[in-house]
């Protein structure tokens, strides 16, 4: 299964059972608790890290000249940190 497809499944199935023992009569306040829980107050927005473990790759600046970053990256991923400035990690093939 897809990662955000899995994702969405969870927050849908939370979501259902957050409103299957809530009954409010008022309809207002019926009304801000369905929108509270439309606009997602109940879940975090997803959160993508990437995994230390993965093979090292070449720096940011051979991944632009071999054309797999936009040159861009060049610019935007500069952190000096002495010889690993501008390492990136790939997946193993």
């Amino acid at each position: 299964m897809k990662v955000f497809e899995l994702y969405q499944n969870l927050i849908k199935d939370y979501s259902d059972y957050i409103r299957s023992f809530i009954q409010i009569k008022d309809s207002r306040i019926s009304e801000y608790v369905e929108q509270a829980l439309d606009n997602g107050h109940l879940w975090p927005e997803p959160l993508i890290q990437l995994n230390p473990s993965f093979e090292p790759g070449g720096t940011i600046e051979e991944l632009v000249s071999q054309g797999i970053l936009h040159p861009e990256c060049s610019r935007v991923f500069r952190l000096d940190k002495g010889s690993q400035a501008g390492r990136i990690t790939m997946f193993a093939a």
